[in-house]
């Protein structure tokens, strides 16, 4: 299977609509076209501006804002097999020169990595890839292969539109090394694709926190930051999640850490524990992304202010915060601008000690802020 310009069905721009992606950016959005080719879901197309300028070849997609999604900007280059295989290698060689002899990473980071739409974690002898878009699933054998010809990977397993398979061996669950800490990944139920690794070196670099601090990890998920700060010398750590599966897990790897003894987990919510009035020398919020479109962009602003706002009256004076937000709709400017609406509801004077990122394997691309979703800030509490 490939594609090549002799057959490639044309995707024509409207006037003017060409600026945003000669910059770098690689979506076409439906309205910006003046015409759209009659092709099937995840079929390969060319775009053209209103004067006939080759553009970018893509896939594309039939529902959605998302019109295409640009694979490359050059006219000789064939979208194939071969095509992916080196997209897959070069996203390799920039994780084995990140963090060279470790095998537990974000393989590819879509946009970013030249395959839009598609995300891969690696752990250890699996790779596990999800997607959205129907072009991956044309490729879904290919794409197993791509991956399983690089040494040390035994299995691949699949999460495609009508396509959920394993290729391989690929277990329930494994154990692996994270930031010197061992965690199971649970690969037939866990979340996205087993754990989260986008704040794997901020749980490494906050680590300095810990000691012997009262920690509360609000949506604690499988216990990494849990785990990170016991180990660091925290003196207790409380870690929530409405999840009861996940407790579980996070227990399972304090026990794996030998930190059980000062970390306890409880299934609920973090809003309702903070309202305890408890007091805590760290807080660590990381809940789930609460605007997943543009138009729920409002609303998310005031939930994390309110639990924002919670949070930071739970700090001891002296204490710190690190709070987050995945939700690539609130920018970090707007976050920014919310912690400081919600300093003022508690009457709380904070530092900003710190503004982080997701880690290295989650590279930004330059031309796409949405590329950029996760921020980190940490807060000095008074």
């Amino acid at each position: 299977m490939g594609y090549t310009s002799s057959l490639m069905e044309t995707a024509i721009l409207k006037s003017k609509e060409d600026r945003r992606l000669l910059r770098g950016h690689l979506w076409a959005y439906r309205n910006e076209f003046a015409k759209l080719p009659r092709v099937s879901d995840g079929e390969v197309v060319d775009i053209q501006s209103d004067r006939g300028r080759f553009i970018g070849r893509g896939f594309y997609q039939s529902e959605g804002g998302i019109g295409v999604r640009i694979l490359t900007r050059r006219d000789n280059e064939t979208v194939d097999a071969a095509f992916l295989a080196r997209r897959v290698a070069r996203a390799k060689r920039y994780r084995d020169r990140l963090y060279p002899g470790e095998n537990v990473y974000r393989w590819v980071y879509g946009e970013s990595d030249g395959l839009p739409g598609l995300v891969v974690d690696r752990y250890g002898p699996v790779v596990v890839a999800q997607s959205s878009c129907q072009f991956y699933a044309q490729y879904a054998e290919i794409l197993a292969k791509a991956f399983q010809e690089h040494e040390g990977v035994t299995g691949v397993k699949l999460t495609l539109p009508g396509v959920d398979k394993r290729v391989g061996e690929v277990p329930d669950a494994m154990e692996v090394s994270i930031g010197g800490l061992q965690f199971t990944v649970n690969l037939a139920e866990g979340q996205k694709t087993g754990i989260f690794l986008d704040q794997r070196e901020n749980c490494w670099a906050l680590r300095p926190l810990a000691h012997g601090a009262k920690v509360l990890d609000g949506h604690c998920y499988a216990g990494q930051w849990s785990c990170h700060f016991a180990a660091a010398g925290a003196a207790s750590v409380l870690g929530v999640d409405t999840s009861a599966p996940a407790i579980e897990r996070a227990r399972a790897n304090a026990e794996r850490n030998g930190v059980a003894d000062r970390c306890v987990f409880e299934s609920a919510s973090i809003a309702e524990v903070l309202q305890r009035g408890e007091r805590y020398d760290v807080v660590l919020l990381d809940p789930p992304a609460l605007a997943k479109t543009r138009a729920q962009a409002t609303k998310a602003a005031g939930l994390y202010q309110a639990l924002n706002r919670d949070a930071l009256l739970a700090v001891e004076p002296g204490g710190y915060l690190v709070t987050s937000s995945c939700s690539h709709f609130v920018d970090k400017a707007d976050f920014v601008e919310i912690l400081k609406r919600a300093a003022r509801a508690a009457q709380r004077d904070a530092w900003v000690v710190e503004e982080r990122g997701a880690a290295k394997d989650h590279p930004i691309l330059l031309a796409m802020p949405e590329t950029e979703y996760l921020k980190c800030v940490v807060l000095r509490v008074f």
